[in-house]
């Protein structure tokens, strides 16, 4: 009896707590039932069931009715939670750090969400969907009355996209809408045209397209127009209406366009009339012993001062003739060719000679006893008969044998050391030594370069012009000496004919040379000596590529003896017997080239900003002041120049 009521009076009080409790929560095994509980005590209890930290905005306030009649999952749970709180105009955010905010659902629609991730439910997501078919301004009428009131969209004109912020669950029913909105409905249609050449009436309509004061709204122009020179059609593509009445519009500009004058003025952009006139004069020729009608026979002319080609022929042939000059008159493009010569040599030559005389003259009878070696400076012998001759003797043989003693010793080079002279007998004695080494280095670096156009031959020569006599004549006893000279060219020369073909490889055809005056033949001599270095050769190389076109690796040892028999080789003595010289010489010579493709204008300023900014730079290097002649120039042009466009351009 104590146990029953007992229980009762337990009853009791938790019916009066049900009574008076404004909520009651029963969550256990996740079955979940609130009724008219407060969001901050439900936002607790989901947070202890998920684990997930919520930052609850101020103005999230209520009560909130979940009743769940079977046990729901972590993650049911917090679906249902998502849902609950868009019930009551909230929306649950993620952060970056891992955490929710609970915020009003207007502000939710602009904080910062995942952006195209697979998220399903109450949400926000942001969404960027591509248009391939349909215009931005097309789509975002059809899809704006499908966004939630609180979410977003826009358009990117230039991407052709829409920007969505809206509910994941209301997202993925806009995607669908989307998807089957953006299909490709366009037609085609081939219009043949008699009058009018394809690339003529292309041209008409992206100028009427230009000046249509409606534009993208104008529907009738919202289709692509692609000429067919070789079937004179043009190709046109869009929604059938717009194709429709561009196609109408087409045949009836063809229709009036019937020809009622036989000649025809094309003004060339690119090409040069005068080397196009023999090519359309043949092509004139072909078609006239192929046409078997009556009709007047064609004739094309040039006009040199505004570079026009002058066709008369009819309507049929000046089309034939007019796809020729499209064809031809084209920017054709340049490449610039860097040609770099490199050279490095090293010559060394060392002798070392010695020269005795012992020789009578007039009435003595000392033998002559002599030692001479043709690599010898000066020559014993001539000095000897420069003081043998007598002093006083204007004669032509003493004057001979003085000037050859003179040039002896101005020839002489290095150390020269001896003695020499004359007894009261007569007698002739003399010793001379003569050592010489010489060490020449050389390093030469050229680099010239030269922009051609495409299969156009160009030539770059920086030298001098030097005289070589080809021949002398002289008339009865040495009168009216004539003499015959020829200029040639001396220095660096580049001769190129680049020829562009596929994938962007040039084909050249290069003439390299490199020459140089060495000196005269001897110094007696005015004959010059040039050295010459060349390449003729036709090589492949990619655009910018350097490629080598060839050189010359070489040494030249030489070691020479001239000496007496036996004498010369007695060891520490022989050396007054004998001459010796060692000449070594080595040379290193490279040639490279870079061809370089020119297409645009972009292009060419690249180029020449590189250039100028190297020039530019060496000079402020070379000047002390820092200052470079070139840019002040330039400077002073460009402020003297007439300003080009309007003011809202500058």
């Amino acid at each position: 009896m104590f146990v029953s009521v007992k229980n009762a009076v337990a009853a009791l009080i938790a019916a009066s707590l049900l009574l008076f409790a404004p909520a009651a929560v029963q969550a256990q095994d996740n079955l979940v039932n609130f009724n008219q509980a407060e969001i901050q005590a439900v936002i607790d209890d989901v947070s202890s069931v998920t684990g997930y930290t919520f930052i609850v905005d101020p103005n999230v306030r209520g009560r909130v009715t979940i009743t769940s009649q079977t046990p729901l999952t972590a993650d049911q749970y917090f679906q249902v939670f998502l849902s609950t709180m868009r019930v009551h105009g909230y929306t649950v955010v993620p952060t970056a750090s891992g955490a929710y905010q609970i915020v009003p659902d207007q502000v939710g629609s602009r904080s910062a969400g995942p952006v195209n991730e697979d998220i399903r439910g109450d949400q926000y997501v942001t969404a960027v969907l591509r248009l391939n078919h349909v215009g931005v301004r097309e789509a975002i009428n059809v899809v704006r009355p499908l966004v939630h009131p609180q979410g977003a969209i826009n358009a990117t004109q230039t991407g052709n996209a829409l920007v969505v912020v809206d509910y994941a669950e209301n997202l993925q029913r806009i995607r669908e809408v989307v998807r089957d909105l953006d299909r490709d409905t366009s037609v085609y249609e081939m219009v043949e045209l008699q009058n009018v050449s394809a690339s003529e009436i292309s041209r008409i309509i992206e100028s009427v397209r230009t000046r249509n004061a409606s534009g993208e709204d104008d529907q009738s122009f919202n289709v692509t127009v692609a000429p067919i020179p070789a079937s004179n059609t043009v190709l046109l593509r869009g929604n059938a209406r717009a194709v429709s009445e561009m196609a109408r519009l087409v045949r009836q500009v063809d229709g009036v366009s019937q020809a009622n004058q036989s000649f025809r003025v094309i003004t060339l952009d690119h090409a040069d009339g005068e080397q196009l006139l023999p090519i359309l004069q043949e092509v004139v020729d072909t078609l006239s012993s192929d046409d078997n009608t009556t009709g007047r026979r064609a004739s094309v002319a040039h006009h040199a001062p505004t570079n026009s080609i002058i066709i008369n022929a009819e309507p049929d042939v000046q089309r034939e003739l007019e796809l020729v000059v499209s064809q031809l008159d084209i920017r054709r493009p340049q490449v610039l060719v860097e040609g770099i010569i490199v050279e490095i040599s090293d010559s060394t030559a060392a002798e070392l000679g010695v020269q005795m005389l012992l020789a009578g003259t007039g009435s003595s009878d000392t033998p002559l006893a002599m030692t001479r070696f043709n690599n010898n400076t000066p020559d014993l012998l001539s000095l000897a008969g420069a003081i043998a001759s007598p002093g006083d003797d204007d004669s032509t043989t003493n004057t001979s044998l003085q000037d050859a003693a003179l040039a002896s010793l101005l020839g002489a080079s290095g150390a020269t050391l001896g003695f020499g002279g004359q007894n009261s007998d007569g007698t002739l004695f003399g010793l001379v030594l003569n050592a010489v080494d010489s060490d020449v280095d050389s390093n030469l670096l050229a680099t010239p370069s030269i922009l051609a156009m495409d299969n156009e031959e160009a030539s770059f020569l920086s030298g001098q012009e030097i005289p070589i006599t080809t021949g002398e004549a002289l008339g009865s006893n040495n009168s009216n000496p004539f003499r015959t000279v020829d200029r040639e060219e001396v220095g660096v020369k580049l001769l190129v004919r680049p020829q562009i073909t596929e994938g962007d490889t040039v084909r050249l055809y290069i003439e390299q040379e490199v020459s140089s005056v060495a000196g005269t033949v001897s110094t007696t001599s005015s004959d010059l000596i040039t050295n010459k270095r060349s390449i003729a050769t036709t090589v492949l190389a990619d655009n910018g590529e350097i490629i080598v076109l060839g050189g010359l690796i070489e040494q030249d040892d030489q070691a020479t003896t001239n000496g007496v028999p036996v004498l010369g080789d007695v060891p520490g003595v022989g050396r007054l017997f004998r001459s010796e010289s060692e000449t070594s010489v080595r040379r290193n010579l490279m040639v490279f080239i870079r061809p370089t493709i020119i297409r645009s204008e972009a292009d060419m300023q690249a180029v020449t900003e590189n250039r100028y900014d190297y020039i530019a730079g060496q000079q402020r290097i070379a000047d002390e002041s820092g200052d470079s002649s070139l840019e002040t120039i330039m400077n002073m042009l460009m402020v003297d120049m007439p300003q080009t466009g309007t003011s809202d351009d500058r």
